[in-house]
């Protein structure tokens, strides 16, 4: 097996005026004006390396499909041509979908907060949707679904941490926060093992597989 994946988290949902909260599964949220800039950057940064997916697949909310929506189009991919994956949706927040981190922390989660944010682990008494185990199933699904050639995946930042933590060189890669409109790699060889390649690195960084 020769598969590449580049994992993407979608563009901005907010405006420099707005609140920044929790935005999960139960928020449907539009890219805003710097979100649709972020994919186009992105977009064109695959096109600049030369990079054509052979897949293109997005979880079903509107930022990530906008997000794809705009790479596609740009790099003449079939907009019809793009997967979309329930698998993909981000994580329900539960009790923390809607709020703002203050807030969060206001009702005495700190604890909980720091250990996903900083360690990646999973509040099981907060609500949040489905379960870990669930999310690790779906993600495993989907690699060993990879074919080869190279997959662009469009999804949210929780989604994505489980995607590094099924890497056999997750440990190298602690911090598995991925900003809006930034990019991730994965490589699996003949071994039938996933690495992490690049993490959570803007647009400017991707380069094709023979330059990396």
């Amino acid at each position: 097996m020769n598969a590449r994946l580049i994992l993407a988290r979608h563009g901005n949902t907010f405006r420099p005026e707005d609140e920044p909260v929790w935005v999960g599964a139960r928020s449907d949220l539009p890219l805003v004006e710097k979100g649709l800039a972020q994919a186009q950057a992105l977009g064109e940064a695959l096109r600049r390396a030369g990079i054509i997916p052979d897949v293109l697949i997005a979880g079903p909310l509107q930022r990530t499909r906008q997000t794809a929506t705009i790479i596609a189009e740009i790099l003449k991919i079939p907009v019809d041509d793009i997967r979309i994956d329930r698998r993909l949706t981000e994580i329900d927040y539960g009790s923390w979908e809607g709020k703002s981190t203050a807030a969060i922390i206001a009702a005495g989660d700190d604890a909980e907060l720091a250990a996903w944010t900083k360690n990646s682990i999973f509040p099981a008494s907060r609500g949040w949707k489905p379960s870990e185990a669930q999310i690790i199933a779906d993600t495993l699904s989907m690699l060993a679904e990879a074919e080869d050639g190279t997959s662009l995946i469009v999804t949210s930042n929780g989604i994505l941490r489980f995607f590094a933590h099924a890497a056999v060189n997750a440990r190298d890669f602690p911090d598995r926060k991925v900003a809006t409109g930034r990019y991730c790699v994965m490589e699996c060889g003949e071994d039938g093992l996933w690495r992490v390649m690049q993490w959570n690195q803007p647009p400017e960084n991707l380069v094709s597989k023979g330059e990396a």
